[in-house]
């Protein structure tokens, strides 16, 4: 079904919004926020009704739904403040109000073109002067095996196509960008368009993902993939190509040694460097592989195997394990903090918001009151939210319970039960 509304052009079946000729990346479950509001415009959609649609019931944040509404809106050129197209009813829910028109079938490019562009489309990219920034880039390779190369092409292209899909899938989920396809590989990067201060762990959270989803994958040959991944400082800007096959010129170092990376890992494995470890602090369990010299790579280096997220209780304590530094300037909260436990140690129960701007030192504040009350007889119950899981609002009541139920990252869901 094709949903046309002002200039824009919704296809069901490309699963592509358009508008002209130009294909607007939006990701998977923007796409279904806009497919439902527009298929059912004759009424008002409920808070449920799009969790239900979009998530299938399960739980998820306000926050959550907030962000795809908006990106919804951004995506058709409307507003929180114009709501032109998509509207929202104060304690009612929202409704797509713009003039639409069906149309059978779909006037989109070929197929082979289409998932060409689904794979690219990440968060959307503007092209821009040239830029150095920070990148953490994934290479990934499937390993086929020989059973491939006895296959019909035609069927091997439709096992890489779906290997690609679970790739976009995956990379988009954990905010990376799809710089790069060529046969069997892809170029994922984690900074770009948009830097968050979590890319190095959302890269290696996707590279474990992918491992998982590819094994899980239907398929007549056994698929493997092995993942290099590096971090370093590239200049990215100026886009090759026309139209929606557009990639972005990434240009240093760091792309070539996630390549080398990738060509030294095991099957089923990600390799990542030393400047990518520092970054991940002790979010992940890893194994030291020693150092090693990858071809193609000037000086030899020491490498490590990501194996599976770590066990520690929360994020602060897993990205400062080196060391805390003094506490500087922040006497006036500590002691007040310390004045509230006073009074709870005579039964009058208290409940302190500490709230601030990221990196001001909440975490720090609260890591030196349990410090300084370490000897007393008391049970400490700590909750730690992850930018990687803004879609479960009980994340951390769910980990806080894997956590003292000793559950293993790879644990089956019967040995769970058991």
């Amino acid at each position: 079904m094709l949903y046309l509304f002002e200039d824009f052009a919704l296809d069901t079946e490309r699963r592509e919004l358009r508008r002209e000729s130009r294909t607007i990346p939006v990701q998977p479950q923007v796409f279904d926020l806009l497919e439902y509001l527009i298929r059912h415009r004759e009424r008002v959609a409920s808070k449920d009704d799009l969790i239900a649609a979009i998530w299938g019931g399960r739980i998820v944040s306000e926050s959550a739904l907030t962000t795809r509404i908006n990106a919804a809106r951004t995506a058709i050129g409307d507003s929180g403040e114009d709501q032109r197209l998509i509207k929202t009813l104060p304690r009612k829910g929202v409704r797509f109000v713009g003039a639409v028109q069906e149309a059978a079938g779909s006037t989109a490019p070929p197929l082979e073109e289409t998932r060409r562009l689904e794979l690219t489309a990440a968060p959307h990219v503007k092209a821009g002067p040239a830029e150095r920034r920070q990148l953490t880039v994934a290479s990934c390779e499937l390993m086929l095996g020989v059973t491939a190369a006895r296959m019909d092409p035609e069927d091997l292209r439709e096992i890489i196509d779906r290997c690609h899909d679970c790739i976009a899938e995956t990379a988009h989920r954990h905010n990376g960008y799809i710089a790069n396809t060529v046969g069997n590989t892809a170029l994922i990067c984690f900074g770009y368009p948009q830097a968050h201060e979590d890319d190095a762990e959302g890269a290696a959270r996707a590279g474990l993902d992918l491992i998982a989803t590819l094994k899980a994958l239907k398929s007549p040959i056994s698929l493997q993939t092995r993942i290099g991944i590096a971090t370093g400082v590239v200049v990215v800007g100026d886009h090759i190509g026309s139209g929606g096959t557009q990639t972005p010129s990434i240009v240093g170092e760091t792309p070539n040694l996630a390549a080398r990376l990738q060509s030294i890992a095991d099957p089923n494995t990600v390799v990542i460097a030393e400047d990518t470890r520092q970054l991940l602090g002790n979010l992940f369990d890893l194994q030291d592989l020693g150092t090693q010299n990858p071809k193609g790579v000037a000086e030899s280096m020491r490498v490590f195997a990501v194996l599976r997220p770590s066990s520690v209780e929360g994020r602060f304590e897993a990205l400062h394990g080196t060391g805390l530094t003094e506490l500087v300037g922040r006497e006036e909260e500590r002691e007040l903090l310390l004045r509230r436990w006073s009074r709870v140690k005579t039964g009058e129960g208290q409940v302190v918001l500490l709230s601030g701007e990221a990196g001001i030192g909440k975490s720090r504040l609260t890591a030196a009151l349990i410090e300084k009350l370490a000897e007393e007889p008391l049970a400490t119950l700590r909750y730690f939210c992850s930018p990687q899981h803004t879609d479960s609002a009980l994340y951390p009541i769910i980990s806080q319970m894997e956590r003292t139920a000793g559950f293993a990252f790879d644990d089956a869901p019967q040995a769970k039960l058991d």
